[in-house]
C-alpha cells in the first residue's frame, strides 16, 4: 500500500491500544520527507501501567527504499530506566491490530549488534529475511549504519 499523501488520508488510529503492562498514546502523524526518502508515520508514546512515559513506537506507511531497507515499518525505543521488562514487544503487540488494518505484513529492521531488538523481533515471531547492506546514499549510512537485519512480521 503506498503511503497517503495528506494527513486527511491517514486512517485514524484506534483510541485504546494496549497489551500487557503497556498502553499506547497517539501523539501525532509526522509527514513524509521525500527529499530524504522518509515515509510518513504515526508516533505513539509507550506508557507503563502507572502512565509513565517508557518510550515510543512509530508505525511508518509506504514503501520507500529507506523504509524497506533501513528503517522498517515499525520502529521503537524504550527509555533505559524501563528496559528489560518486555515493553517493546508489548508495544508492538498493542499496535498489531492497527497495523493489520492496513498491512498484512510489515518490514522490521534492526542493527546486527542490537541484541535486545533482535530478541523482541524474534519473540514477535517475525521471519528473518537476511542481512542487507545500507546503501551509501541512505541517511543512515552517514550516521554509521552499514548493514541491517531485516524481518517480515505478520501482526
Amino acid at each position: 500500500m503506498p503511503a497517503p499523501r495528506h494527513s486527511a488520508e491517514f486512517p485514524p488510529p484506534p483510541e485504546d491500544l494496549s497489551f500487557g503492562e503497556v498502553r499506547l498514546r497517539f501523539e501525532r502523524i509526522v509527514p513524509a520527507d521525500a527529499a530524504h526518502g522518509f515515509a510518513p508515520y504515526y508516533h505513539f508514546q509507550i506508557l507503563d501501567k502507572t502512565g509513565a512515559a517508557a518510550g515510543h513506537i512509530n508505525f511508518r506507511l509506504g514503501e520507500t527504499e529507506h523504509l524497506m531497507v533501513c528503517a522498517g515499518h515499525i520502529g521503537f525505543r524504550v527509555e533505559e530506566a524501563f528496559r528489560g521488562r518486555g515493553y517493546a514487544e508489548q508495544a508492538c503487540r498493542a499496535l498489531a491490530p492497527f497495523v493489520r488494518s492496513i498491512y498484512e505484513s510489515v518490514i522490521v529492521t534492526t542493527n546486527p549488534d542490537n541484541r535486545a531488538s533482535i530478541r523482541t523481533i524474534e519473540n514477535l515471531g517475525a521471519e528473518f529475511l537476511g542481512v542487507i547492506d545500507v546503501p551509501p546514499h541512505d541517511p543512515g549510512y552517514a550516521k554509521g549504519a552499514r548493514v541491517k537485519r531485516r524481518y517480515r512480521w505478520m501482526p
